[in-house]
């Protein structure tokens, strides 16, 4: 939970689910199902998920309070009651409703302490508070006879059982603001300046039962009559999401076992029914990352909660606040381990195994700006060498942690062929899990099939693989024309395929490794969630695609192979559009072979399901041995992988478990014998971009003729019209483009069978800068701000000792990597020696216009424009680099940034930067300060 201010005090403590960061950390690989985001109890439709028409409001609840009149008459309470807050029943504190008749008043209270939550200062955080329970319910069913008490460090210490009195203000902390407004508060008193919190204990030892409550409920109303109250859930409830047991200490707990996604074919109740029949279980803390992560197995690094885990009774106050009703308990619940850690892979049994894992952006260039080499300054790049922000680990740490469990999930699958998915899109992040992963297993185990830069994607797919069980056949294959087009509009990654022999038998088979169009980042029109998550139809055209690129997989090379095993992250559930496609065109889902218990590899919004899965051709069918899926990630909870942000109770260990958030994919295959196969391979490094006269280098990774062929040629065609450079063997070919542009990138080896195999790649040549040493002092930039809104300036100085005539110069803007400039601003007047002059944005601030500032419109940039100075055309310096988009900021390593701070130019620095096409390092001439600071524009001073 978090605490959240209010006033000048503490807040009601309990936390908000921060649906918009689970949606954010969750949709890059699933979801969708209903559009309702978990744990929010759904809206009343006016009717139950079956159809049937609800009870009318008036009629009492299926289960009714069993705190009845006590055996013994409840103490007397001698407290004097203020004559403004008369002393008024919980229950018509509570009324009705979602909020209370009575808010804004001040009343006074009776009841027996049911549920302490005071804290006792920084030692023990709890709710800070404690709820209180009227004796005697009233007639009306739909009142709570329970409310809550924020009582805060200095006020009177309670004990369960006690009989109090309280005096102060009714409140409704946490009541969602605006038009049509769905309301999420929990009804407390309160002190207030009007009112002071009064607690005066009455008696001791007074025992109130709780009331029994059952799931599922007809809809919230029903769970509103209790808040507040000591409750019971007696049902066997089982978990069904743990994504936020580390971060505020809750799970959510089911009836009927874990709820699955109702497009995943493995019970008939709906997203809403499901909703329904499952409540939140809080630890009855308001601590953010607790220490220790409750409700875990086992203390140390061991100790886990799954998915699945089953507890035959929950005691508690239910509350109602952010987003669920949540139940802060009484009683430790007890759990039994229903769905135990496999600590082996299954077994999937035939001659050679092949898995599929989702790597969970498995990145080597991290989000501080440093690398896997401890190197500073990098940038995450996509196959178009466009910079983008980096996925994954944040740091080398993280990256580490992230490594071993990686590792240890591939070595524990012991797969002789594996699809990754979600890998950064290069070979080298590739190459460094392959060197990881024969660190632990072995020299030389496995070894990758070089796919290189693909897509637009700043992840792709590749595949690893035995050497001394499976042979390449080919190369890596990727798709083109429609096929390609089709299947990377949606997301910028196309599937990769590649061919295979069995050593031994020859027995051969196309793998195909997927990764569709993930189900979040929802338009706000078209393709939307209509029942199966967002980008369903782009993913049924994703699958289409992948139908016709496999039929032409089956009759590409010299031998025809009609065996296709497609596998990867399919982002949609069994019975969903897109693999209904894929079934439709002849192939086996492979995971319904499996128990339907058993059938899933994710889980989202407390709702599991399959989104990885293996597709077979009908030839294929009959040879596959087994398939099963290892339960290694969707069931752990969030808080046991690798991250270290928000972790105080470290439960990190080197293991599979909480590897990714996808579990892996096993298939068992028992291939026919084949006729040996031979064809040519050949792979190559081909860098994305030059520069014109210089020399550029590519480099042959492998030159393979197959078989018992031998060499004929080996070229480089370098796009250009120039002639083909012809290659010994592996090792780097050298090229000098003379002119800009893009260019495609040949690699052919030709083997004495007259079998061809190509490498190709796009190279984007642009001129080269020559860099210019600074000229004479002249007039430059001296202090540049991009903060909140309108408030945009740009000041410039003079250094030199005479005036300077402005009409000799002009500032220019370069907008999102713009050549020519967008926006151009004369300057006029005279500038005296040491003086400065501000161009401001016209709806900046008063702020940021000092004495003379001009509206200029070139201080309409945002942190990826440039800008530049000019004298009588010529450039004198500059603020980024003309002609290059850096995605939102230009950003050094020690955080200087264009983006949402003020940039004032160092006192050392006295003449411009001439250099508008090079690269802009904003450390290197700027010091840095907060967004909005305005304190020195109009004057610079140098050393």
């Amino acid at each position: 939970m978090t605490h959240r201010g209010r006033g000048s005090r503490p807040a009601w403590p309990f936390r908000t689910l921060a649906l918009t960061a689970l949606a954010i950390a969750l949709t890059a690989c699933g979801g969708g199902g209903g559009g309702a985001s978990f744990p929010l109890i759904p809206p009343s439709s006016g009717g139950s998920p079956s159809g049937n028409t609800p009870p009318p409001a008036t009629q009492p609840p299926a289960t009714q309070p069993d705190n009845a009149t006590p055996e013994v008459p409840p103490p007397t309470c001698t407290a004097a009651v203020p004559a403004g807050a008369p002393l008024t029943a919980i229950s018509s504190v509570q009324g009705t409703g979602h909020i209370s008749p009575m808010a804004n008043q001040a009343v006074t209270v009776r009841g027996v302490v049911v549920g302490d939550f005071q804290n006792s200062g920084s030692a023990s955080v709890k709710l800070n508070g404690f709820f209180v329970q009227q004796l005697v319910p009233d007639a009306d069913p739909l009142t709570s006879e329970g409310v809550f008490v924020y009582a805060p460090s200095g006020s009177t210490r309670v004990a369960v059982g006690d009989f109090v009195q309280v005096t102060g203000e009714v409140t409704e902390f946490g009541q969602t603001a605006g038009a049509g407004a769905k309301p999420d508060s929990i009804t407390e008193i309160v002190g207030t300046g009007a009112t002071a919190l009064a607690i005066s204990v009455c008696g001791s030892g007074v025992v109130v039962k709780p009331t029994q409550i059952t799931l599922p409920v007809a809809d919230e109303s029903t769970l509103e009559r209790y808040e507040g109250m000591l409750v019971e859930i007696a049902q066997p409830l089982a978990v069904t999401e743990l994504f936020e047991l580390g971060r505020y200490g809750q799970m959510v707990l089911s009836l009927n076992g874990r709820q699955f996604n109702p497009t995943n074919g493995n019970a008939t109740a709906t997203h809403a029914q499901n909703l329904l029949s499952r409540i939140m279980l809080d630890d009855g803390s308001s601590v953010s990352n607790p220490n220790p992560i409750p409700y875990l197995s086992a203390a140390g690094t061991e100790g886990t909660r799954r998915m699945g885990d089953t507890t035959q009774k929950i005691t508690g106050i239910l509350s109602h606040n952010f987003g669920a009703y949540r139940i802060q308990p009484t009683v430790a619940p007890v759990f039994a381990q229903a769905n135990p850690r496999q600590p082996t892979a299954p077994v999937v049994g035939g001659s050679l195994k092949v898995a599929s894992l989702n790597v969970l952006n498995y990145f080597t260039t991290f989000q501080d700006g440093t690398n896997s080499a401890g190197q500073p300054g990098q940038v995450c790049l996509l196959g178009t060498g466009v910079a983008t922000d980096c996925r994954g680990a944040n740091n080398l740490n993280e990256f580490k942690r992230q490594q071993a469990k990686i590792v240890a999930a591939i070595a524990g699958l012991d797969a002789d062929v594996i699809g990754l998915m979600e890998i950064q899109n290069t070979d080298v992040a590739t190459n460094d899990l392959l060197a990881a992963l024969n660190a632990k297993v072995g020299a030389n185990t496995y070894a990758a099939v070089n796919s290189g830069v693909f897509g637009t994607d700043a992840i792709k797919v590749d595949i690893l693989y035995k050497p001394a069980k499976v042979q390449r056949v080919g190369n890596a294959v990727l798709p083109t024309g429609a096929d390609l087009a089709d299947y990377t509009a949606a997301s910028g990654r196309p599937p990769l395929a590649q061919r295979f022999s069995v050593v031994g038998n020859n027995g051969g088979f196309w793998f195909v490794v997927n990764h569709l169009k993930s189900k979040g980042s929802c338009p706000t029109t078209g393709d939307v969630d209509q029942g199966q998550g967002c980008w369903n139809l782009a993913r049924v055209k994703q699958a289409q695609a992948l139908n016709s690129f496999a039929g032409k997989l089956k009759a590409m090379g010299t031998t025809v192979e009609t065996d296709v095993l497609m596998m990867g992250d399919f982002n949609s559930y069994l019975l969903e559009d897109p693999t209904k496609q894929l079934e439709a065109a002849g192939n086996e889902s492979l995971l319904k072979r499996m128990p339907a218990a058993d059938r899933y590899t994710y889980v989202f919004g407390g709702e599991t399901g399959a989104l990885d899965h293996a597709y077979v051709s009908a030839s294929l069918a009959t040879q596959v041995n087994g398939v099963n899926v290892w339960h290694i990630n969707s069931d752990e909870p969030t808080a046991l992988d690798y991250n270290t942000d928000f972790t105080t109770d470290d439960r990190y260990a080197p293991t599979p478990f909480r590897a990714s958030d996808h579990d892996p994919v096993l298939v068992g295959l028992n291939l026919a014998a084949d006729a040996a196969v031979v064809e040519p391979i050949v792979s190559a490094s081909i860098p994305a971009s030059a520069k014109t006269g210089e020399t550029y280098s590519m480099d042959i990774t492998e030159a393979t003729p197959g078989g018992a062929t031998t060499l004929t040629s080996l070229t480089v065609d370098w796009g250009d019209g120039t002639a083909a450079t012809t290659a010994a063997g592996t090792g780097a070919v050298t090229h000098t483009y003379a002119a800009p542009g893009t260019f495609s990138v040949v690699v052919t080896l030709t083997n004495s069978a007259g079998q061809t195999a190509t490498k190709t790649g796009n190279v984007n040549v642009t001129t080269t800068v020559v860099v210019l040493p600074p000229g004479p002092p002249d007039l430059f930039f001296s202090e540049y701000v991009e903060g909140s809104s309108n408030n945009k300036a740009i000041e410039l100085y003079n250094p030199t000792a005479s005036a300077i005539d402005l009409s000799l110069y002009a500032v220019k803007l370069y907008s999102n990597g713009a050549t020519a400039a967008t926006s151009t601003q004369a300057l006029s007047g005279s500038l005296p020696p040491g003086g400065t002059v501000v161009l401001a944005n016209s709806g900046a601030t008063a702020a940021f216009k000092p004495v003379g500032t001009f509206d200029s419109g070139v201080a309409n940039f945002n942190g990826d424009d440039a800008l530049t100075l000019e004298k009588s055309g010529t450039v004198i310096d500059r603020i980024g680099q003309v002609g290059f988009d850096p995605g939102t900021e230009w950003k050094s390593a020690n955080g200087a940034s264009t983006l949402n701070q003020t940039l004032r130019r160092k006192p050392t620095i006295k003449s411009g930067d001439p250099n508008p096409g090079i690269a802009f390092d904003t450390a290197t001439q700027w010091d840095s300060f907060p967004i909005d600071t305005s304190a020195g524009l109009g004057s610079h001073t140098v050393n």
